[in-house]
């Protein structure tokens, strides 16, 4: 049976997108928030008739929310209902994903006709349009053509994703290098990201990459490291764009110290938080706030232990960090990782409020005039301040109540607490003193 003939007979949405699947042979199909997606090439799917523009705004939501979380784009993208089709290839639409001035819902079921409207002059020109009763044939063979053809659009390695990058590569590539000293990834990782994968972006560097072949041998030194496998290799560099952009060299280069291993023991305490969570952490913020979002942000965490949080971080300059415990000050204060953090101890339940429940940082003079500086810009909306963004994992502990917690009790006798009587029980959260402290101290400004 035809194409054409099935979408007559189709029902539902999900009958339309088993149509299409069939009609085009598609291997490989997840089916989710993107209707139908295959490596090659990624479907939005509708019952009803609606406009291509509106289809590709939705489909767009969902590419871009996915190149911000360092995954990879397919070469094409479709848009169909039960009677037509539009195809286009993904790098046409990627100057889009990089407008400022286009405003992206934060889901693909709020793209509207005003999303539309402002990709239109780009993405018209490109899409190609088939009308299945008429042109099914020459659709299907463009869409088998563009799913042979497999591009797949890559991620640029930044300043902001460089800390993720890096810890992708170690699983997928450095682990199959069998080398010496865990510290060596670093200088391996750069001699492979500064190559085309012919020839050096960048020379003089501790190690070098060349190839045998199709296979890549590292050289370092006296050693040579070639790899016990070349998936992950061959899979990684499908993800990713070699060599970054010049403008990032000079700056990821400084940037190796933050690299070096991570002494596991130093990041486990009372409220470690695992670096895989720490990972996701930062996918959702740069889909949420954008790629940049680092260079945009003022951070402090008011509670950061050991500095788990920032492990990822790649643009420490703007990061402050402080905890309670002078022993785990001393700790960040020596991990290269946070070089150029502002690292100093802090008890932020009770520094600096004074008995009427106000900020005073004359109190204890801990809080560094830069940070403060900030918060108060920020506040007067000043131009050109940067908002205060808190990434924080804050202690969970409750003080002792009716059904026993005799371990925990007085927990919650804070000064902060002092001016909560109004929020009753849930005055005794130790998370709940936090954020009232952070809705007196920081601004409260929407996200842009």
């Amino acid at each position: 049976m035809s194409l054409h003939a099935e979408l007559t007979r189709a029902r539902t949405e999900e009958d339309v997108k088993d149509a299409y699947i069939k009609a085009l042979g598609l291997k490989g199909v997840n089916k989710g928030l993107i209707d139908i997606q295959t490596p090659e090439i990624w479907f939005e799917a509708k019952e009803t008739l609606t406009p291509p523009l509106l289809m590709f705004a939705q489909l767009l939501v969902y590419v871009r929310a996915a190149r911000k979380r360092g995954e990879a784009i397919p070469g094409f993208l479709c848009v169909v209902d039960r009677q037509k089709a539009a195809l286009m290839a993904t790098e046409h639409a990627m100057p889009l994903l990089d407008d400022k001035s286009i405003v992206w819902p934060k889901s693909g079921s709020a793209a509207d006709k005003a999303l539309a409207a402002q990709i239109a002059p780009t993405i018209e020109t490109h899409f190609v349009l088939y009308q299945i009763d008429g042109y099914e044939a020459e659709f299907i063979k463009a869409a088998k053509d563009a799913v042979r053809e497999g591009r797949i659009i890559r991620t640029p390695i930044t300043p902001d994703n460089l800390r993720q990058v890096f810890d992708k590569w170690v699983a997928m590539v450095g682990v199959e290098l069998g080398v010496k000293r865990e510290a060596d990834y670093a200088v391996l990782f750069f001699a492979d990201i500064m190559h085309d994968g012919r020839n050096e972006a960048m020379r003089n560097l501790p190690a070098r990459l060349l190839f045998s072949g199709d296979k890549p041998v590292f050289i370092m030194g006296a050693d040579q490291y070639e790899l016990a496998s070349a998936r992950g290799y061959r899979n990684f560099w499908n993800i990713y764009h070699r060599p970054p952009e010049q403008k990032h060299r000079h700056y990821l280069l400084e940037r190796r110290d933050s690299l070096l291993p991570l002494d596991e023991q130093k990041f486990k305490g009372a409220f470690y938080t695992p670096l895989h969570i720490v990972d996701k952490a930062y996918d959702q913020l740069a889909a949420t706030l954008g790629a940049d979002w680092q260079q945009k942000y003022i951070v402090w965490d008011m509670c950061a232990g050991v500095g788990n949080l920032e492990a990822k971080h790649s643009n420490l300059r703007n990061v402050f960090m402080s905890t309670l415990d002078q022993e785990d000050v001393t700790i960040m204060r020596s991990n290269p990782a946070f070089a150029g953090a502002e690292i100093f101890q802090y008890d932020y339940l009770n520094d600096d409020v004074t008995d009427f429940g106000g900020i005073d940082y004359s109190l204890s003079g801990k809080v560094p005039p830069a940070l403060q500086q900030a918060i108060a810009d920020a506040r007067e909306g000043k131009k050109g301040a940067k908002p205060i963004l808190v990434l924080i994992n804050p202690p969970y502990g409750e003080a002792a109540n009716t059904q026993g917690n005799a371990g925990k009790t007085g927990i919650a006798a804070t000064r902060v607490s002092h001016g909560m009587s109004d929020l009753g029980y849930a005055a005794r959260e130790l998370f709940v003193q936090f954020l009232h402290r952070m809705m007196q101290e920081l601004p409260n400004r929407p996200l842009k």
